[in-house]
């Protein structure tokens, strides 16, 4: 099933429609979609899909050959090519007077078992391949590599690409059209467990409850999401275990680098490196108070992923749980009692996403330069405060507040917000409400009055 990605079918589709040679990188995490949207594209041009694997040189470059070979209906006529050299100049005749599409798929496979090809590639390019219509796309899931071996200023192919495609994981919005019969309620839940990527949202059944859906995908030990975060961290690391202790006390509640630290008996430097490489992964996330800069030392780090969330907040805490059959036992307590304040945390993400959809559209009264959260003390009180959005423009501020509870937002809500508002150095302030349940009739009555204060349900987010 292939929904969306019109964005970057678009910038595909612009390269294939200039008639000259083009060279796209498209890279992002496993199982985003990726080799879908290649493969979606692919389908409106004549094209050769070449799949790399961790083979060694000789059985990368048979395997080519025949991919190659049998597109042109020579595999029984030519034998395999007898270098990297040949094979791609033979694609590129092939390309002198009609558009190709050569989609090389997880391209790190091949540099590592031929590491001179990014070198030939370059040479190729610069000397033979400019003059032909051959329309190449390197694609690789490891974000690390292709931006610095293939987009960095020290790889050979440097100031080759024509264009670059990072593919994202689906935004909430996004996500929600894999679920057209859910509630949007249900939507939320959904997203907040999978996240947005395509391949585990396609394993979420809408037509059994997220009880089940959990039951059958999470607590299953022969399940595919089960095992998806260990079996990811196996094929991108080599030290599963310290990341694992890692994620699993930041999802129990350690967010400073201090308290990671002594949670997994290691020094800061080491926890720091290692922090590192799983922020370059994209599974974990560092945000700071969004008034300060980026180098402030009040920086926390979240677990950015939601599978990966989901799976170290409830599942590989209880492993010996699961994997003894206690599955029910699980499901109806420790999860029934830490789902809402988990799908909390999910909600005020959701209600970010949103905001920044409107800002960039021109819906809201201003445009946001800076969005996140806020959390420093009161000099009143001497308290740690918190503001789960706060939206930063050139001279005025959203101040939002998100609440997944199951009692509808009144009055007095809002004037907490205004009370922690007033810590935010700004006269002219924007005061909006998120609400799973909806808003009180005196609340609303007063929002329809006061042009400073906005109130958003779940319809209006899916709107």
């Amino acid at each position: 099933m292939f929904i969306n990605r019109e964005k970057e079918l678009a910038s595909l589709r612009k390269l294939k429609n200039s008639g000259k040679f083009e060279m796209a990188v498209v890279y992002g995490r496993r199982r985003v979609g990726k080799t879908a949207l290649l493969k979606q594209f692919s389908q409106e041009m004549e094209s050769i899909f070449f799949v790399s694997d961790e083979v060694n040189e000789k059985m990368m470059l048979r395997n080519f050959s025949e991919v190659v070979l049998e597109h042109f209906g020579q595999k029984d006529t030519l034998s395999p090519f007898e270098s990297w050299e040949k094979a791609i100049r033979f694609v590129g005749t092939k390309a002198k007077e009609k558009r190709l599409l050569l989609v090389i798929d997880e391209y790190p496979y091949l540099v590592n078992a031929s590491s001179y090809f990014p070198s030939l590639l370059q040479r190729l390019i610069d000397h033979e391949l400019l003059e032909t219509k051959l329309y190449l796309v390197l694609c690789g899931s490891s974000v690390s590599f292709m931006e610095s071996e293939v987009l960095g200023s020290r790889s050979p192919l440097f100031g080759r690409r024509t264009a670059q495609i990072r593919v994202e994981p689906f935004t909430y919005r996004e996500a929600s059209l894999f679920f057209p019969e859910l509630s949007n309620e249900e939507k939320i839940t959904a997203y907040g467990i999978l996240g947005g990527i395509p391949q585990y949202l396609q394993k979420w059944n809408q037509h059994l409850p997220y009880t089940e859906n959990i039951a059958n995908n999470f607590l299953d030990t022969s399940a595919y999401l089960y095992a998806e975060p260990r079996f990811l961290l196996r094929q991108e690391l080599r030290e599963p275990s310290l990341y694992n202790t890692i994620i699993e006390s930041i999802a129990q509640g350690a967010t400073r680098l201090n308290e990671i630290s002594t949670r997994v008996g290691e020094p800061n430097d080491k926890t720091a490196k290692y922090i590192a490489t799983l922020l370059n992964l994209n599974i974990l996330g560092r945000e700071v108070p969004v008034t300060e800069k980026n180098t402030s030392r009040k920086a926390i780090y979240y677990i950015r992923d939601n599978l990966f969330k989901f799976w170290y907040t409830f599942v590989f805490p209880n492993l010996s749980l699961i994997e003894t059959g206690m599955t029910e036992e699980l499901l109806n307590k420790k999860i029934a009692d830490g789902l809402s304040k988990y799908l909390g945390l999910a909600f005020e993400n959701i209600c970010r996403e949103y905001l920044s959809h409107k800002s960039v559209r021109g819906e809201l009264p201003f445009r946001i330069t800076k969005l996140g959260k806020w959390w420093g003390k009161n000099p009143a009180t001497k308290k740690e405060e918190e503001i789960d959005l706060l939206g930063l423009g050139d001279s005025q501020v959203i101040i939002g507040e998100c609440k997944w509870a199951n009692a509808r937002v009144g009055v007095g809500e809002l004037e907490r917000l205004r009370e922690k508002g007033s810590l935010i150095a700004c006269e002219d302030r924007i005061f909006v409400i998120f609400s799973k349940r909806g808003f009180t009739a005196d609340l609303e009555e007063l929002a329809a009055r006061d042009a400073s204060v906005y109130l958003v349900t779940l319809d209006d987010l899916f709107a």
